[in-house]
Order: C-alpha cells, then structure tokens, then sequence
C-alpha cells in the first residue's frame, strides 16, 4: 500500500519527486563522502593510476556514449537553423519535439552544467586528488573548492548523455521500457566509464543526472501538459515561420541597406578617379 501511494505520488508530482531525488542523492554523498572514495577506490592501482583509462574498448565506449548525443543535439538544432532558413516549409521534426529537446541541451548540459557549474564549483577530479597519485585534496560533493583547471563536480558527459533518456517517451508506448532500458544501459555504461577513468566520482554522475532529468521534467510539463496548447506543433509551426519570415525580412532590409552604402561610395571613388585623371 505504501509503495503504490509514493508510485501515485512521484506520478502526480514529477517534478518535486526529482528534485526529492536529487536532494536524497546529494545528502548520501555529503553525509557518506566515503562513497565517492570507495567507489573509485576499485578502479585505482597504486603507482599505476587508472589502467583503464588506457583500454581502447572503454576509449571507444567513450567516444560513442559522446557522440550519439552530440548527433541528436545537431539533428535538432539543425531542424530548427532549416527552418529559419526556409520558413514557408514545415519543420525537418515535430516543432513541440525540437524545441523540448533543443531547450534541454541548451538548459542543461550547456548552461547549468558547463556554463554555471563548471565555472563556479572546483571541485578536484579523482585523478588529481592525493588518495589516488595527485596533489589536492579530496573534496565532497557540492564544495566549491579552489581548483580552476581540473573541475569534476558535476559530469558533463553524463549530463549530456542523460539528455537521451527523456527520448523513451516519444516512442509508442508498448516501446516505451525496452527503450527506456536501452538508453539506460547507455547512459550507466558511458557514466561508469567516467569513473573507471578516473575523470568523475560517482556522485558527479548520479547528481549530472537527476539534474537533467529535473529539467526534463520541468520542460515536459510544461510543454506538454500545463502549457500544451500554447505549445502545441500547429502554434508553434506558425511561430516559427512567423520568426523566420521576419528575419528574412530584417536580412534584407540590411543587405539592401549595406549595398546602398557601398554603391555610394564606390560612386564617390569613381568621381575622386576621373578628378585624378582629368
């Protein structure tokens, strides 16, 4: 009975039960800080480092779980460039889908992660902590810290190949768990790699995720749910179109302008050249 009515719960309250999740994942590693410890503890050999950071299968298991979402990212945003390119023609995908996932990436990975994260927080990476063969100290999940050249806290790449997960919904739902496994190994295996390479703590990973996956939910629901209508693929295509009709308009206009400008002074160079000659 417990279980289904906190199953109800996280069902109705999305976005709370992620940010319950993040705050729980956060408050086990800074209350539990040997975790982080331990966990990179099995990949670390003493005078040796991380030996798996050199294996050419993790190296290639690395380039793919970077490259398959860097590819979704391009296809979206390329959808979105074509049609601000040629307005008067429907979008590549379905405007609602691109600009959910557009506004994932671009929310997550590249402005919460990178851009705020990555730029305030300097938390030392495992491989140059003085447990495992560097020279800083270990330093718990959300210290600020003092490095500025080697930040772990938190996980670019998982932020970035978590942005996948969300993909399980827009598939037809007797899919949907098989698909949601899949993308999930893809996301635990990339992420764990990260960790035997002595790159991330796990708490860098799980925290890079359940943010993600907080913004996806926050985007979904109100793309999809509190906002549908004003969202919904026909406003959007008109939006859209609308957008990129006036800034073909604006284009012009400036073209226009810049070679009016550049006529009249060529036409007054021409005049200096025939006073010269004269």
């Amino acid at each position: 009975m417990l279980a289904e009515r906190f199953r109800a719960f996280c069902l109705q309250n999305r976005v709370l039960a992620c940010l319950l999740a993040m705050l729980l994942i956060s408050a086990l590693f800074i209350l539990m800080p040997g975790i982080d410890l331990a966990v990179t503890r099995q990949f670390y050999v003493p005078g040796d480092g991380f030996p798996l950071a050199h294996n050419g299968r993790l190296q290639d298991l690395r380039m793919v779980g970077s490259n398959i979402p860097v590819a979704v990212a391009v296809v979206v945003i390329a959808a979105l460039a074509l049609k601000m390119l040629h307005p008067r023609r429907p979008c590549l995908l379905p405007a609602r889908f691109t600009l959910y996932f557009a506004s994932l990436y671009l929310l997550g990975p590249v402005l919460l992660v990178n851009g705020i994260f990555k730029t305030l927080w300097g938390r030392p990476r495992p491989v140059k902590v003085e447990a495992f063969g560097g020279s800083f100290p270990f330093l718990d999940a959300w210290s600020l810290g003092e490095s500025f050249t080697h930040r772990s806290f938190v996980s670019g790449e998982a932020a970035t190949v978590a942005c996948l997960l969300p993909l399980a919904l827009f598939v037809p739902r007797p899919w949907r768990w098989r698909v949601l496994a899949m993308l999930g190994m893809l996301v635990a295996m990339v992420s764990l790699n990260r960790v035997a390479f002595g790159a991330h703590f796990l708490s860098d990973i799980l925290i890079a995720i359940a943010m993600v996956l907080t913004i996806a939910v926050v985007l979904r629901q109100v793309f999809y749910v509190s906002h549908a209508e004003l969202f919904c693929d026909a406003r959007l295509e008109t939006e859209l179109t609308r957008i990129g009709l006036a800034a073909q308009a604006r284009i012009r206009r400036d073209l226009d302008a810049v070679a009016i400008l550049l006529a009249g002074r060529l036409a007054i160079a021409a005049r200096g050249v025939r006073r010269l000659g004269a």
